[in-house]
């Protein structure tokens, strides 16, 4: 008994000393840009921040006349995507050296807020010879940063490209040259799935993603994500009676990436998984229906059901000629309905059991053409068109699933950039 007295005594007497961070000369790195933004759409869109965001054509339309109403133009300016970011170094911990890196754009955190400060990234990250600890929030993993689409609109490829950035714990591990193994424990930050913004919270799990990553960014590299998460819509039934009933979904994304010729890249990327709204796709959850599988009182307890999609990208580049670079990107997303009928009846415009985006958007796609101008390492121009396509339906039936379609319809935006970078 005094040995382990003495030997927690001695433990306690030197901990503190294990765990002081080593304080080297700080080196604080201050930087951003300035952006401009203007776009002009031939066609109504689904959009956000003052139509910077662009998702897909809106349905179409009719009034009495015949007339598509959403058939009609609009020019829009944006300098909200401006960013500024600050990195602080030269703390060793643990054998690590540390780092903190916050940086914010000014998209605000909602339609009503754009204009003032958006936290974009806020994180510690503490780097060992082989491995990593990263704690704050960050790009969701599925985001990766080496194979992300170089389009001129916002979101680098969204929506075909996954658009999540949120609270987590990160670890890297380097397992041998060129092969690293990446998991992370993800919880809703602004960006959440569509349903009860606690949902998550409520289920008490985390959204867990695996990530294995092989070859050289600058030559030929790629990966695997899958992951899982769990949610729990509700904590009581129409009654107050506790109820316990969650619904999870995973997700798997692969990624591409090739360095052709002399200085032409190939980038790819694609993902299937259940209710992916939380990445900005399409997706979803309901109720199942209780006609067909016999479940319980609709007010009472009840299980769920996942909306299924998948997106994917391509993204060409070419090496830069005489300062001007050219590109192409076309992405590809598709709903695939729910494999259990759900209850889709609607009160007020809404789904009473269920919380689904755009049901009757079977898919969409988006060719964009670029052109990138640098008058220097800072200044940088670039003009960019995209067609996008849309196919929806007119009805649905309880799969989710179109049973009578509209024409596909199309928009044709036009835009152009130009950034300082400092």
């Amino acid at each position: 008994m005094k040995k382990t007295l003495l030997a927690l005594s001695v433990l306690l007497f030197i901990a503190p000393s294990i765990l002081v961070a080593q304080e080297n000369k700080l080196n604080i790195k201050f930087g951003g840009f300035v952006e401009f933004k203007g776009y002009y759409d031939s066609y109504r869109s689904r959009a956000s921040r003052y139509d910077l965001t662009n998702y897909y054509p809106l349905s179409p339309k009719m009034n009495n006349a015949g007339e598509d109403i959403n058939n009609t133009g609009s020019l829009n300016f944006s300098i909200s995507t401006s960013r500024l970011y600050v990195n602080v170094a030269g703390i060793k911990l643990l054998n690590a050296d540390v780092n903190s890196y916050f940086e914010a754009d000014f998209c605000g955190s909602t339609e009503a807020y754009i204009g003032m400060f958006n936290l974009r990234h806020a994180y510690i990250n503490m780097k060992w010879k082989k491995s990593s600890l990263l704690i704050g929030q960050t790009d969701h993993l599925t985001y990766v940063g080496d194979v992300n689409g170089q389009t001129v609109a916002f979101g680098a490829g969204f929506p075909f490209n996954s658009l999540n950035r949120n609270i987590q714990i990160r670890y890297t591990a380097n397992l041998a040259k060129n092969v690293n193994l990446i998991v992370a424990a993800h919880m809703f930050g602004g960006t959440t799935s569509l349903g009860p913004a606690k949902a998550q919270a409520q289920a008490g799990i985390p959204d867990l993603q695996a990530q294995i990553r092989f070859g050289d960014p600058a030559k030929v590299f790629g990966g695997i994500t899958a992951g899982y998460k769990v949610l729990k819509p509700r904590t009581t039934d129409a009654l107050n009676n506790l109820i316990s009933t969650s619904i999870g979904s995973f997700d798997i994304n692969a990624f591409f990436r090739a360095a052709l010729g002399k200085g032409y890249t190939l980038r790819m990327w694609g993902i299937y998984g259940e209710n992916l709204s939380h990445l900005g796709m399409i997706g979803g959850y309901g109720k199942i229906n209780d006609v067909y599988l016999g479940s319980s009182n609709p007010l009472l307890d009840y299980k769920y059901e996942n909306v299924r999609s998948m997106s994917s990208w391509i993204d060409f580049e070419t090496p830069s000629f005489k300062d001007f670079k050219f590109g192409i990107f076309y992405g590809y997303q598709k709903s695939f309905g729910t494999k259990d009928v759900v209850d889709i009846t609607m009160a007020n415009g809404d789904y009473s059991f269920g919380f689904y985006k755009d049901p009757k958007l079977m898919w969409f796609s988006r060719l964009s053409p670029r052109v990138v101008y640098s008058a220097s390492k800072k200044l940088i121009f670039a003009l960019e068109y995209s067609l996008s396509q849309a196919k929806w339906a007119k009805t649905i039936d309880t799969n989710l699933k179109g049973t009578d379609f509209f024409p596909v319809n199309h928009n044709n935006r036009i835009e152009f950039m130009a950034k300082y970078v400092f």
